[in-house]
C-alpha cells in the first residue's frame, strides 16, 4: 500500500495540534480548580482578624489591631483599606453591641488571645441570629471547582483520545 503525502503530513500535525488544544484547556481548568479549593480559605464576613499596623489584608473581613482594638488601615488587594466595626447585616445597635463588647474587654489593657476570641465568639453568636435573607455568607468556590473538574476532565479525554490515534499512526508507520 502506498503511502499518501498527505497522511504522513497530518499525522506530523497531530502532536501540535494536540497540544495547542490540550495545553491551554489543561491550564485553564487547574486554574479554575485552585481558585475555587481556594474560595473558602480566606476570612468571611463575619471574621474579626487581629493584626498589626501595616499587615495584608483580605477584602472581607474586619481587621482590628491586636493590641488596641482600633480598626486598621492595612494593605490589601487595590491598596490601603481601612477596616471598621460595621458588619453586613447587623444593625446599628448590633454593630454598638460590639463595640461595647470590645470596650469592655479593653479595659484591663491590652487584647489576650482570650479577648480576641471572645469578640469573635460574640460576632460570630449575633450573625447566627440574624434572619436568612440578612445573613452574608461566606463565598464558595463550588462552581469554580465543578467549571475546573469539566475543563481538565475534558483536556484528560482530548489528551487520551490524542495519544491513542498518535500510537495508532506510529504503529501503522506514519
Amino acid at each position: 500500500m502506498r503511502r499518501k503525502s498527505s497522511d504522513s503530513t497530518a499525522a506530523a500535525l497531530l502532536p501540535l495540534l494536540a497540544g495547542s488544544l490540550l495545553l491551554p484547556l489543561l491550564m485553564v481548568g487547574v486554574i479554575f480548580l485552585l481558585v475555587g479549593l481556594n474560595a473558602g480559605s480566606g476570612p468571611g464576613p463575619y471574621t474579626v482578624v487581629f493584626a498589626k499596623a501595616g499587615d495584608e489584608c483580605e477584602t472581607i473581613g474586619q481587621y482590628l489591631d491586636a493590641s488596641s482594638g482600633e480598626p486598621l488601615r492595612c494593605i490589601g488587594p487595590g491598596g490601603f483599606r481601612t477596616s471598621s466595626i460595621d458588619f453586613p447585616g447587623f444593625s446599628r445597635e448590633q454593630n454598638d453591641e460590639v463595640r461595647r463588647w470590645l470596650t469592655t474587654l479593653l479595659e484591663d489593657g491590652d487584647l489576650s488571645v482570650f479577648d480576641q476570641r471572645a469578640i469573635q465568639g460574640r460576632v460570630e453568636g449575633i450573625a447566627a441570629e440574624l434572619p436568612p435573607g440578612t445573613r452574608v455568607e461566606r463565598k464558595s468556590g463550588t462552581t469554580e471547582i465543578w467549571i475546573g473538574a469539566g475543563l481538565t476532565g475534558a483536556g484528560l479525554l482530548l489528551g487520551s483520545g490524542f495519544a491513542w490515534r498518535w500510537f495508532q499512526n506510529r504503529r501503522n508507520g506514519f
